[in-house]
């Protein structure tokens, strides 16, 4: 949304040609279009097949997308995230939190490790990625509940993290995030430019840099088998992890 203003210098006379724009910003197009992807690496299988392994994504209690393998080929399924986050007639509101509780399950015959990957992003109303809008708007609340983050591959917009106990067959970790919230500054955060005319007049254009976009959320997530647990980490995910005695997952 822009809002143009006309000033001449010296004088106090100010033309609104458009304005209200924080006001339209709050239900505008910003919406939320996400990809929910899971996989397993599957280039560390030493002494154990394929068919055990399976790891699912959970949003609010439901299965929202799985990677197992049935016998001959991978099952998958994949849905997109956050589709009833808002309730029905209702618009986004920046500051609110919303319950988004986000979580893995095993869904496999074997006990694993599992990782987790999450990616903010704003996209134009074309879905191209905006780059100089800040993923930190986009408030994920993350639980610390039993999950670890590796410092070393995140960054602003993508956070890795870790389980720190291996998960058995059927069971369900604790949340890594349990709300989700837009800061309400993107009704404020604009841009102005200003232009002189040949009559001294300025023309003041302001605009409203978050109107319009869409946020974006992705979370992928991935799991290796618990046996030779350090070496599988390694080859598939490239990191050096510890396994204590216990089972606990430290990273280094």
């Amino acid at each position: 949304m822009k809002q143009t203003r006309k000033t001449s210098h010296g004088s106090k006379t100010t033309t609104i040609l458009l304005g209200a724009a924080a006001v339209l910003l709050l239900s505008s197009a910003i919406g939320s279009t996400r990809a929910a992807l899971t996989y397993y690496s599957e280039n560390y299988t030493a002494k154990v097949t394929v068919s055990q392994i399976g790891v699912s994504l959970v949003e609010n209690g439901d299965i929202v997308a799985k990677r197992d393998y049935d016998g001959d080929k991978w099952n998958e399924t994949s849905e997109a995230l956050l589709q009833n986050m808002i309730p029905e007639g209702e618009k986004l509101v920046p500051g609110k939190s919303y319950e988004e509780e986000l979580t893995v399950k095993n869904s496999g015959s074997i006990d694993e490790y599992v990782r987790v990957s999450i990616v903010k992003s704003w996209t134009d109303k074309d879905g191209k990625k905006e780059t100089t809008l800040t993923p930190d708007l986009i408030e994920l609340g993350m639980t610390n509940a039993g999950w670890i983050v590796d410092e070393k591959a995140s960054t602003p917009e993508r956070t890795v993290l870790y389980y720190t106990t291996p998960l058995a067959p059927g069971e369900t970790a604790a949340p890594f995030a349990d709300t989700l919230r837009i800061d309400n500054s993107v009704a404020e955060r604009m841009t102005q430019t200003s232009v002189t005319d040949e009559n001294g007049y300025t023309t003041i254009t302001t605009t409203y840099d978050y109107d319009g976009v869409t946020f974006n959320v992705e979370a992928q997530v991935d799991a290796v088998q618990t046996h030779n647990a350090e070496d599988a980490i390694k080859s598939a995910w490239g990191v050096d992890a510890q396994i204590s005695a216990d089972g606990t997952l430290s990273l280094q």
